[in-house]
C-alpha cells in the first residue's frame, strides 16, 4: 500500500482537533458562536479550520492578508460568492475555491466574515493595575 493513502486520514484527524480546539477556546465568551455554527453547518469547515492550512486556507492567514483593507469585505464576499483561484497556491496547491452560492445565505456570510478579519484584529489591552503607593519611614538625617 502506497504511503500517502494513510497522509489524508493524518491531515483529517489533525484538522479536526484543530476545529475542536479553536471552538472550544471561542466558546468561553460565546461572542463568535453563531459565526461557528454557520461555518460548520454551510461546510467551510471541510476545507478550512481557524489556525491550520489543510485544503484551504487557515482563517487566521486570511485574516491577517486582509487586515487593514478597507474593501476586505467585499473581496471577501466576491472570492466566496464566486470561488476564488491563484490568491493561495503556495497553500492550496493550485486547487481553486469552488463558488459557494447557495450554501450561505448573505446575513450568514456577512457574520462569517466579521469573525474571520477579527481574527487577526489584536486583543484589547487589559487595564493595567492602579499604583500602590508604599509609605517608606522617614530617614533621621543627624544620627
Amino acid at each position: 500500500m502506497k504511503p500517502y493513502f494513510f497522509i489524508l486520514p493524518i491531515l483529517l484527524l489533525l484538522s479536526a482537533c484543530d476545529i475542536n480546539e479553536s471552538m472550544r477556546s471561542n466558546a468561553k465568551d460565546g461572542s463568535h458562536s453563531d459565526a461557528r455554527a454557520i461555518a460548520a453547518k454551510s461546510g467551510c469547515m471541510g476545507c478550512h479550520t481557524v489556525s491550520n492550512s489543510v485544503y484551504g486556507p487557515a482563517w487566521k492567514l486570511v485574516s491577517e492578508r486582509y487586515h487593514g483593507i478597507p474593501n476586505a469585505r467585499e473581496i471577501l464576499t466576491e472570492n466566496i460568492r464566486n470561488g476564488s483561484a491563484g490568491r493561495w497556491d503556495h497553500v492550496t496547491g493550485g486547487r481553486r475555491m469552488p463558488p459557494q452560492q447557495g450554501s450561505i445565505s448573505d446575513e450568514e456570510l456577512e457574520v462569517l466574515i466579521d469573525y474571520v478579519l477579527a481574527l487577526a484584529a489584536p486583543a484589547p489591552a487589559a487595564p493595567l493595575p492602579e499604583p500602590k503607593t508604599v509609605d517608606l519611614p522617614e530617614e533621621n538625617e543627624g544620627q
